[in-house]
C-alpha cells in the first residue's frame, strides 16, 4: 500500500516541482513538450527512493514521515535532474 501512495505522491510532487521551476532544465529544444512527463517520471523514481530509504533506515510502515521522505526525494531528484541537464546543455552551447 505504501508503494501506491509513494507513486501518487511522487507523480504529483514531480509535476508540481516542474511547474514551479518553469522552463529551466531538460534542454527544451531537445525534448520539446515532454518535460512534464519527465518531471512526473523523475518524481515517481525520487519518491520511491526516498520512501524506501526512510523505510529501511527506520522500519516504520505507513507513517506520515515516510510520505514526507517520499515527497522530499521526489522534489530533490527532479531538481537535481533539471540542474544537471541545464548545465550540460549550457556547456554544449558555448564555443
Amino acid at each position: 500500500m505504501n508503494a501506491i501512495v509513494w507513486i501518487l505522491l511522487g507523480a504529483m510532487s514531480g509535476w508540481l516541482t516542474g511547474k514551479l521551476l518553469g522552463e529551466k532544465g531538460y534542454a527544451t529544444q531537445l525534448f520539446g513538450g515532454y518535460t512534464s512527463s519527465l518531471d512526473i517520471f523523475f518524481g515517481v523514481v525520487g519518491a520511491s527512493i526516498g520512501g524506501y530509504l526512510f523505510f529501511w533506515t527506520l522500519i516504520v510502515e505507513g507513517s506520515l514521515f515516510s510520505n514526507a521522505a517520499a515527497i522530499l526525494g521526489s522534489v530533490s531528484l527532479v531538481g537535481a535532474c533539471r540542474l544537471i541537464s541545464e548545465r550540460m546543455a549550457m556547456s554544449k552551447e558555448k564555443p
